[in-house]
């Protein structure tokens, strides 16, 4: 269907960003999550193993910590991105492991996951590590791969505005986790809307 309009505010927001690996998509909500707050009582007392080396990553594993018996954080490089203070706080938890250089190859299982195979990028080598889930914090993804070449983006394809909201190309606006800003959350996403429907009536009647 084709829509004909004088203003368009573009709220698309994000996706977690995927590894792209055969059982992901499968066992998505069988043993594989992107939310330790969603998902983390369905673990007590099993074994999990958690993908990212960032901020969230780490957080999020130590939040696990408080249902899981065991956590192996599996991160790309040798060491983490993470601010100092959550990476101490993972390094001293006696339920978190860690393994380095490392990416996840396939997830597998039966009705839920039951291992993940793991290859270390430096040395090729891969073996299967027995776990319950999965929990990827790997980024996010802005939805926003439609408006490629048409409004200014960053190089993670974040939309480019102005304060008001307001994107390279007159009449478009963005709001929310898809513009290009400090911090993403429900509250900024709110401010962005009101913002965005005042600058976009405020447009509208100055083209009149």
């Amino acid at each position: 269907s084709s829509f004909r309009c004088e203003a368009l505010i573009v709220s698309t927001g994000t996706e977690y960003r995927k590894l792209g690996v055969p059982g992901e998509k499968e066992f998505t909500g069988r043993g594989v999550s992107f939310c330790s707050t969603c998902d983390g009582a369905f673990f007590q007392d099993r074994k999990i193993v958690v993908v990212g080396g960032g901020d969230s990553a780490l957080t999020e594993a130590l939040f696990l910590t408080k249902f899981v018996n065991e956590l192996t954080i599996i991160h790309r490089r040798e060491a983490l991105r993470a601010t100092k203070i959550y990476q101490e706080r993972a390094m001293a938890n006696p339920k978190i492991k860690f393994v380095w250089n490392s990416v996840i190859q396939e997830i597998k299982g039966d009705s839920v996951v039951r291992s993940v195979v793991v290859k270390n990028v430096k040395t090729g080598e891969t073996k299967e590590l027995e776990t319950d889930g999965a929990f990827l914090f790997i980024g996010l993804v802005p939805r926003t791969q439609f408006l490629k070449g048409l409004v200014q983006m960053d190089d993670a394809g974040y939309v480019i505005t102005n304060a008001n909201c307001e994107t390279s190309v007159k009449g478009i606006f963005a709001a929310g986790d898809c513009r290009k800003q400090l911090l993403r959350q429900i509250t900024t996403a709110v401010g962005d809307g009101a913002t965005a429907a005042f600058a976009v009536e405020k447009y509208l009647e100055e083209k009149d």
